[in-house]
């Protein structure tokens, strides 16, 4: 009988442990047939670089010494190293299973695994090389000849970097990500369960740290807007991750994949426009070249297609939409958002998106770091991106004169300044905020920057935004700017539908009711104002932004239009509506858009053809706007919105302070006259909208 139960244990045993190698072999076979569906660009190469590799398995023009921050050229070894592996482990290559190439791949290999390199970049140590290794032993099980046991060893010892449990959001995932890949090397089931835990960790809303936010914005290096970057890294490494272990006990949560689809269907999605996406939400990595195009998102959907197979349509629309080059021909969308954690808007049309990021003392500025963004030092003060065929920004940057960033209010240097702040430094000001019902919003900021104080808000009412400036003030020697756009030149620039401009430069004083159009974007003007503009060859460099890019000079015909508000200003203002997605502006049109105040207190807009009043209120006091006398107690966002027999009211807390807000309304014709009483949203959700149903007496 004992005989027999150890028969049976043994047996159990057996039967458990074939199962997990099954296991293995079904995880390592995903991560086969991923690597090679996005490696077909790898096959002329390798058969370059295989005969470029010399007996001692290394490139001659790589630079091994090198130590490099950014682009570390060691790291070209192991990019080399895996696209030979592919080309001996893909059935398709015309270099299959071929004995020669396996003693290349062996030589590179032998060589990495006797040298231990590192970049002063943590990065490179800790993220990019383990991983890369990993995913190379992993390819090579698919080979006839496999890497030698001892080397393997050596190979995967150096894997042995970083530490998930010590880091937030997109890093953890990337460390944990290698663990993975170690993992299945050895076999190893507990690290597995480690690695698995730590991947699928940054799956959950937090609140001042780092990751995915409760407004589904995402941010990284202290509090700062980072939607694609960490976020895209985010959005790629647990994908590929769910994807590897569908049907196996590994397999993410319910709760989890929700909150994963939420931020990738609702947030980063929607703000790439015809494969190009908002440079607002990029970070510094808008200093490196071709960042803006996106096309690896076609793997992720491809990859949500095995996860949540359940959801297939909706895939396969996300699928249509990247491959498309049209804008939107298909598409109805219409959204607006406020992200009250990651001070940013997005107003999206079928016609086009018009985005616009803030800062506030709750979030971090715009970063430079290892010798990236080195000229981004106003990239969160109110910066506008303004797309309809979705390329219009995209590698403007080495051109750009940044100190004319789209939206911005700030002074106007003889030279591009530096950004001084590594990794980002906290806004000092309290107020930014929005207020959205899901279609229509407004949202604002106090700039407190450079010397340059200002009060700016942007109204955004379906298919025009209206743009408001006041209090704007500087003692500085610089003159002060507004910039409405700088984008690519396309096409004539039109001035009031009948003037092409001939000129490629010009400061005019325009009248009330004229308009400038380019690109199907129209700036229209209503009052009287100071313009400057330019449309001609700006130079530079991706270098002088990126240490690490290339110093050879670019050149570009830019699209440049601001307002003049000269030296010294006290209490300066600007009024400017923005249509996009349009061949003319009519004046019809305008004339519904009623701006009834534009102070350092108040800045208030109506859409008559809407029956839409927004109010951004920097102070408590009470106010006539229109039809309406509104009297607050505390600083608010708000919008009032008519409906059948009843208003909406969407009140916004700009200061993420405040508990409650009492407003009174008043408008004799639509016979109210009631005190509002609002329980402000707290904690995690403190600045989001909150919602009244206001009846009427009639």
């Amino acid at each position: 009988m004992r005989s027999v139960i150890i028969f049976l244990l043994s047996f159990g045993m057996m039967i458990a442990k074939a199962q997990d190698t099954l296991m293995f072999d079904r995880i390592n076979k995903h991560v086969y047939d991923d690597e090679l569906f996005n490696s077909e660009a790898y096959s002329d190469k390798a058969v370059v670089w295989s005969n470029q590799l010399t007996a001692a398995g290394t490139w001659p023009d790589i630079d091994y010494t090198s130590k490099a921050i950014s682009l570390w050229p060691p790291g070209e070894h192991l990019d080399r190293l895996k696209a030979l592996i592919v080309a001996y482990v893909s059935p398709s290559s015309k270099s299959y299973q071929q004995k020669s190439l396996y003693g290349k791949i062996l030589l590179a290999a032998q060589y990495w695994a006797n040298n231990r390199f590192e970049s002063t970049n943590w990065w490179h140590n800790e993220i990019a090389s383990p991983k890369a290794i990993g995913v190379c032993l992993i390819l090579m099980k698919f080979g006839r000849e496999k890497i030698p046991n001892n080397v393997e060893a050596e190979l995967v010892k150096l894997m042995e970097k970083g530490n998930p449990y010590k880091m937030t959001g997109a890093n953890k995932s990337d460390i944990a990500m290698h663990y993975f890949y170690r993992a299945l090397i050895l076999e190893d089931q507990n690290l597995l369960a480690a690695a698995m835990e730590q991947l699928l960790f940054p799956i959950q809303l937090v609140d001042g740290k780092e990751g995915l936010q409760y407004d589904f914005s995402y941010l990284q290096h202290g509090l700062q807007l980072y939607i694609a970057g960490y976020g895209e890294e985010f959005i790629k490494g647990i994908s590929k991750v769910m994807a590897y272990v569908h049907e196996t006990p590994y397999a993410v949560n319910k709760e989890k994949l929700d909150l994963f689809e939420k931020f990738l269907l609702e947030t980063y999605l929607p703000i790439i426009r015809s494969g190009y996406i908002d440079f607002n939400v990029h970070g510094r990595g808008i200093s490196r070249p071709n960042i803006l195009r996106k096309g690896q998102e076609v793997g992720i959907l491809r990859q949500m297609q095995l996860i949540d197979p359940a959801k297939n349509e909706v895939w396969k629309k996300g699928l249509a939409k990247l491959d498309s080059l049209e804008t939107f021909v298909s598409d109805d969308q219409s959204t607006h958002r406020h992200y009250w954690k990651g001070d940013y808007t997005s107003h999206l049309r079928k016609q086009f998106h018009f985005n616009v990021r803030l800062a506030s003392n709750r979030t971090n500025k715009s970063e430079s770091g290892n010798g990236e963004n080195m000229l981004g030092k106003n990239m969160t003060d109110g910066v506008t991106n303004i797309q309809v065929f979705g390329p219009e920004y995209y590698n403007i940057m080495p051109v750009w004169e940044w100190d004319k960033i789209p939206g911005t209010t700030t002074r106007d240097y003889p030279d591009d300044q530096e950004l001084k702040e590594q990794w980002g430094a906290v806004a000092v000001n309290a107020f930014s905020g929005g207020v959205s019902n899901g279609r229509l919003g407004a949202s604002a900021m106090s700039v407190q920057y450079d010397g340059v104080t200002a009060q700016k808000a942007w109204f955004f009412f379906d298919k025009e935004i209206v743009c408001l400036g006041s209090g704007i003030t500087c003692s500085a020697v610089e003159p002060v700017v507004t910039t409405l756009n700088q984008t690519w030149l396309n096409g004539p620039v039109v001035w009031n539908e009948k003037e092409v401009l001939a000129t490629d430069s010009l400061i005019r004083n325009v009248k009330q009711g004229e308009y400038v159009m380019h690109n199907r974007v129209g700036y229209y003007f209503p009052q009287a104002t100071k313009v400057g503009f330019t449309a001609k060859e700006q130079s530079g460099s991706w270098s002088r932004i990126n240490r690490s890019q290339s110093k050879d000079p670019i050149h570009g015909k830019v699209f440049k239009l601001w307002f003049e508000h000269a030296v010294g200003p006290i209490n300066g203002s600007y009024a400017y509506i923005v249509v996009p997605g349009t061949e003319r502006i009519e004046h019809k049109k305008m004339q519904q858009l009623r701006i009834w105040r534009n102070t350092p207190v108040v800045q208030a807009v109506e859409h008559q053809g809407l029956a839409v009043t927004q109010a951004v209120f920097h102070e408590s006091g009470t106010y006539q706007i229109g039809k309406w006398s509104i009297q607050v107690d505390k600083p608010v966002i708000l919008q009032i919105t008519k409906e059948d027999a009843a208003f909406k009211l969407d009140v916004a807390d700009p200061l993420q302070q405040e508990k409650t807000v009492n407003i009174h309304l008043v408008n004799k014709k639509e016979k109210v006259n009631q005190t509002v009483y609002i329980v402000l949203p707290q904690a995690e959700y403190a600045g989001s909208t909150v919602s009244k149903t206001i009846r009427t007496d009639r």
